[in-house]
C-alpha cells in the first residue's frame, strides 16, 4: 500500500469512507514512497488520520505551500486553514487517481451508489444502504443501472438476492406468476429486516407481490429438509 489511491481503497474495504480520512503531510517520511505509515509493509489502514509524502508524486502542488519559509508566514490562526486545505487537496488529487482507467459504467454504478446512500431514491432505499458493506452497496448500485437499461424482471430481483442473501430460495407461483414466495434463511433482525425492504422496493415490480419466509420455510410435501416439526412455518 503506497499511494494515495491504494490508502482509499483499503480503507474502503474495512467499511471506512473516504470523507473520514484525514490527510497530513508527515514530518519524517520515505522520499521513494507516498505512505508514510509506521511499517512500510502495512496492509491496514488503522487510523483515520493518515500522514503521506505529499512531495513523492505532486512536488509541483505542494513545495511552495509546505516550504519553510512559507509556512513560516502563516499566522497561527491560519495553521487550521493550511491542514484542512492541505486535506482537500489530497482528496481532490485521490479521486483523480481513483478514475483513471474508470469505465463509464464504474462511473454511473458509483453515482447511482452515492445517491441510493444520500436519499434520491428514498429513505427506505438509504437505510437499507446502510445496512450493507461497500462491495454489496456498489452490487445493488451495479444492479440498478441494469434495470434502468433493460427494465425491472423478476430475474434482476433474485440475482440481487442471491447477491445480498446467498442462501435464499426464491420460488415464482405456478397458478399466480405474480407472486413470489422468499426464503432468506436467517432469523429476522432489524438489520436483515432494512436490507430485505431495500431490494423488494427498489427491485420488485409493482405488480408483482412477495412474501418472506426467515428462518422457518414452508413445507413441501415428499422434501423432507421442509417438514421437520416445530420448524415450518405457517404458509
Amino acid at each position: 500500500m503506497n499511494c494515495i489511491w491504494d490508502i482509499v481503497l483499503r480503507a474502503a474495504e474495512d467499511d471506512i469512507e473516504a470523507r473520514k480520512l484525514f490527510f497530513k503531510p508527515a514530518e519524517n517520511f520515505c522520499p521513494y514512497c507516498e505512505q508514510s505509515f509506521k511499517t512500510i509493509n502495512q496492509r491496514r489502514v488503522e487510523e483515520t488520520e493518515i500522514e503521506i509524502n505529499p512531495l513523492a508524486r505532486f512536488s509541483n502542488i505542494f513545495e511552495y505551500l509546505l516550504h519553510p519559509d512559507c509556512l513560516n508566514l502563516i499566522y497561527k490562526d491560519q495553521q487550521q486553514f493550511t491542514a484542512y486545505f492541505f486535506d482537500l487537496l489530497t482528496h481532490f488529487l485521490a479521486e483523480v487517481d481513483l478514475c483513471h482507467g474508470m469505465t463509464r459504467r464504474e462511473f454511473y454504478v458509483r453515482q447511482i451508489r452515492r445517491e441510493l446512500l444520500s436519499g434520491i431514491f428514498g429513505d427506505v432505499a438509504r437505510e437499507g444502504m446502510e445496512q450493507l458493506n461497500r462491495e454489496k452497496q456498489l452490487a445493488v448500485a451495479d444492479e440498478l443501472l441494469r434495470v434502468m437499461e433493460v427494465g425491472s424482471s423478476v430475474r434482476s430481483f433474485c440475482h440481487i438476492m442471491k447477491q445480498i442473501f446467498e442462501d435464499c430460495i426464491i420460488y415464482q407461483g405456478r397458478a399466480h406468476p405474480q407472486r413470489i414466495y422468499v426464503y432468506i434463511g436467517q432469523r429476522r433482525t432489524e438489520k436483515l429486516e432494512k436490507q430485505w425492504q431495500l431490494i423488494r422496493e427498489t427491485f420488485l415490480a409493482f405488480d408483482f407481490e412477495a412474501r418472506v419466509f426467515w428462518d422457518k420455510h414452508f413445507g413441501i410435501i415428499d422434501v423432507a429438509e421442509t417438514m421437520r416439526v416445530d420448524n415450518i412455518a405457517i404458509f
